[in-house]
């Protein structure tokens, strides 16, 4: 963490699709920088599960779902970014882990969500995290998730879909990285600036 007096704090941002690794690096950059993990899932999820259940929706059906789309999605990710805000605003770092699948495409989205939560100045890096389509497939068979069964059913359609996202924000810096084996975690130190790393 940083205390906020010699350089401004870091968003570390983890964008990448499914089998990719993208939790599990953000996780050990979190480690490496001190930086708050906030995890979509686990700053709102309780909450989306409620309000889809007072609606009278499956909670397990989301992507697919106009209400959770239309209006719970979007509290949802407005939250993460008030979160991070008030991190932010204390001095200690942040990386978000949450898909953003929705809202790769717009690329004013970054820019509209950390002004409408307020963000304090800081450096904002996005982690486009990606790993080969034979390296995906074999970690969603290993990991056995009921949610990734359609996936590999259909997985020539689902890689020309998402093997491969793309993000248009203009805003942050934009660091790529292949997430094939173990190497990815030493690459990790990179992106962390000086005098943000934890020693050691």
């Amino acid at each position: 963490m940083t205390s906020g007096k010699e350089s401004p704090p870091v968003c570390y941002i983890t964008l990448g699709g499914a089998g990719s690794g993208k939790s599990t690096l953000a996780k050990h950059l979190s480690i490496l920088s001190g930086a708050v993990y906030l995890d979509k899932d686990s700053v709102a999820g309780p909450l989306v599960r409620l309000a889809m259940e007072a609606f009278e929706q499956d909670p397990s059906d989301r992507e697919s779902n106009p209400l959770y789309v239309s209006r719970i999605m979007p509290a949802e990710y407005e939250t993460l970014f008030d979160v991070a805000g008030r991190n932010l605003e204390i001095g200690h770092s942040v990386v978000l882990d949450a898909p953003f699948v929705a809202y790769l495409d717009d690329p004013d989205f970054l820019q509209r969500a950390t002004e409408k939560a307020a963000w304090p100045s800081a450096l904002i890096r996005v982690l486009h995290i990606n790993a080969s389509p034979e390296v995906v497939r074999h970690r969603l068979i290993e990991r056995g998730n009921e949610r990734d069964r359609a996936k590999l059913g259909n997985w020539d359609a689902y890689w020309a879909r998402y093997g491969e996202l793309r993000c248009l924000w203009r805003t942050g810096e934009h660091v790529f990285l292949t997430n094939d084996d173990e190497s990815a975690f030493d690459r990790l130190r990179q992106v962390i600036p000086p005098g943000h790393e934890i020693a050691g």
